[in-house]
């Protein structure tokens, strides 16, 4: 203790997510790469979406910085105070990425981006009325508010702009702490609104509207029992949509951006030398993994296929640090999209649609219509392919106190970052573009304060004035994370979905499918594999089967996919009916060598039956219309058969 000269919150960024259960709970593991469970498969005993909570602890290090070890409330009196608001409303329309050549206007055919406010009509004198600030709130000892009854913990003080003046209370989350004295932070309820009941019109800039999404700065002072006091280096929170297939992670994760926006300003947190467990595997393992919840990775990259790279036969090979394997290596390094967007590349990996895409016409040109993976990611597996690389820690053979208290801070600013979303950016899920900026930041993964608060910056944003020092990126107030994100938030989760552009088919390129899933495995379909009476080929006709996770918002029910007409009924039907769609949920596999040990499978939807749609669908079309070479559409027309003759 005597070595302890400053105090830190880990993590540096924490990520809570919104849903309608008014109680529960879940939280990440502790451990990067452990597997994301619930008992209640993140729903509570009333099928209510439970919300993430973001949990912080406190770690005491020397002069330099060196974590010495974690302070709990055995150590001394923690204080924790937040601060969070939501400003969306108030803030600029998205239109674009900024930082992007073509938004900048040096991209040719296209003039530079100048995004006008959102809400303009109401006067400059109101517009701070349009910011739901939910205050300062502090909270401290142990399983403090954990039943979540106490109103003194809650953010329920801020307000949204109502045209009469009676403007309407917003919760934006409450404080709890646990029984080690760690902040708990829970976010909204996943509410949005209009002030004057109008329908959204587009996936990220609805006028008169609101969500309960917020971010802020987290502090924390400790009184240890030695009686000293340290105020703690501080931290971040913000709140985003649910995950909805929590455990599937995107090629690019918001820690592989922040380690990447880390090292642009000079301050790597990553080794010069890449390890195969720590940096290379996680790549080819996302392939298959993306599998679950797009179709068009399923049959690229899922069990089965010929580019699944997780199978034990293919890892054995790809972690062979000899020669023997130096053109399997190379090969696959030649499938990836180079990060320096100089030339469109349009047929590599990932199969995500990037920062650049506006008019989802197939003539566009611009390289950055489809996203690379970050510049360290590319540089490691260059070397990996070139045979440079060591094997490291296999993921699951450490436990918790296993690790050393730096090594554990480290984890904890991962963790959360790892299940979200680095790109693209059109805005994206938990955050946008703005978080890949070093002048974003006072350190590595440190979001930087400000202490002025301007609610504008003139009538329109561009590049220029967004990218400025002094502008809106050069240090941050509570709510300055999440307001360059849609809102509501539902209108770009139903709209960031596959197939924009016809040619290219429509299961990918996709937007962010680990989190808002183009196609998935059901209930039913896992129920036929797990059958022990059901024959191979019908086990396998479940198994191939993947239908459209938005079928009756976002699509129609039926084969092929058709989405529903006009847009503007998706969209909005989503934000009502948001927490009845399924969770992906990690379930055992059959047994059976011919399918996989672990399977992601939807859970808990409650809009519809697939029956009864395959019902309506196998009445509605006529037989010589049906699509005989696709083998999940017979299946479903065979179990809705089965069903008529009892």
């Amino acid at each position: 203790m005597s070595e302890i000269k400053q105090v830190i919150i880990h993590p540096a960024i924490g990520v809570a997510r919104v849903g309608n259960s008014p109680k529960e709970y879940f939280l990440l593991p502790d451990l990067i790469n452990e597997p994301i469970t619930d008992p209640g498969n993140f729903r509570d005993s009333e099928g209510r979406i439970k919300r993430q909570a973001a949990r912080f602890r406190l770690y005491g290090a020397d002069e330099h910085g060196n974590i010495i070890r974690e302070l709990t409330a055995e150590d001394g009196d923690i204080t924790w105070t937040v601060h969070v608001a939501n400003k969306k409303a108030a803030w600029y329309n998205f239109d674009l990425a900024l930082d992007i050549p073509q938004a900048t206007g040096a991209f040719s055919g296209y003039p530079p981006v100048e995004s006008t406010l959102r809400n303009v009509t109401i006067s400059d004198a109101d517009r701070s009325r349009l910011v739901i600030d939910g205050g300062v709130v502090a909270i401290s000892g142990i399983n403090t508010n954990s039943d979540g009854n106490d109103q003194d913990f809650a953010f329920d003080k801020g307000t949204f702009y109502s045209p009469d003046g009676k403007d309407t209370p917003v919760y934006l989350g409450e404080l709890r702490t646990d029984n080690n004295g760690c902040l708990l932070f829970l976010g909204g309820y996943g509410l949005s609104a209009s002030y004057d009941n109008e329908s959204a019109v587009t996936f990220a800039n609805n006028d008169t509207w609101h969500d309960d999404t917020s971010d802020g700065p987290v502090d924390a002072k400790i009184k240890l029992k030695t009686g000293e006091i340290f105020e703690a280096t501080g931290a971040w929170v913000l709140t985003a949509p649910p995950d909805y297939s929590p455990g599937v992670q995107a090629y690019v994760t918001g820690y592989d951006l922040l380690a990447q926006t880390a090292s642009d300003m000079g301050q790597s947190v990553l080794p010069a030398i890449p390890e195969f467990w720590e940096h290379i595997y996680p790549l080819l393992e996302r392939m298959p993994l993306n599998g679950w919840v797009n179709a068009g990775i399923f049959k690229q990259n899922g069990w089965g296929s010929p580019g699944n790279l997780s199978t034990p036969e293919m890892v054995a090979k790809l972690s062979d640090v000899s020669n023997h394997y130096f053109e399997l290596r190379q090969a696959i390094f030649r499938q990836f999209r180079n990060p320096d967007y100089l030339t469109m590349q349009a047929e590599l990996f990932p199969p995500v649609y990037g920062d650049g895409l506006q008019s989802f016409k197939s003539s566009d040109t611009d390289p950055r219509n489809f996203m690379a993976i970050m510049p360290f990611q590319y540089e490691y597996l260059k070397q990996w392919a070139n045979g440079n690389f060591t094997l490291g820690n296999r993921p699951g053979t450490r436990s918790w106190n296993d690790i050393a208290p730096a090594e554990q801070a480290a984890q904890l600013d991962r963790t959360s970052l790892d299940e979200t979303i680095g790109g693209p950016f059109h805005p994206g899920c938990e955050f946008t573009w703005p978080m890949r900026q070093p002048i974003l930041y006072s350190a590595p993964f440190r979001i930087k304060r400000r202490l002025d608060d301007p609610l504008t910056y003139g009538p329109v944003l561009n590049s220029q004035i967004a990218l400025e020092i002094g502008g809106p990126l050069d240090g941050s107030a509570a709510g300055d994370i999440t307001k360059w994100m849609a809102v509501p938030w539902q209108t770009d989760t139903s709209s960031c979905l596959s197939g924009y552009v016809g040619i290219m088919g429509q299961y990918v390129p996709t937007f962010w499918p680990v989190r808002v899933p183009n196609d998935v495995l059901t209930e039913a379909d896992y129920e036929v594999m797990m059958n022990e009476n059901a024959s191979l080929e019908e086990k396998n006709a479940a198994f191939s089967n993947r239908v459209k996770w938005l079928r009756g918002i976002v699509y129609q029910y039926g084969y092929p996919p058709v989405k529903v007409s006009p847009y503007t009924k998706g969209i909005n039907d989503f934000i009502n009916q948001w927490p009845d769609v399924g969770i992906l949920i990690q379930k055992e596999g059959t047994g059976d060598a011919n399918f996989p040990d672990k399977m992601w499978v939807e859970n808990g939807r409650t809009i519809g039956e697939e029956q009864v749609a395959a019902e309506a669908m196998l009445m509605a079309a006529p037989e010589q219309e049906q699509p005989a070479e696709d083998s999940g559409y017979l299946w479903m027309v065979e179990r809705a058969e089965k069903r008529k003759r009892g």
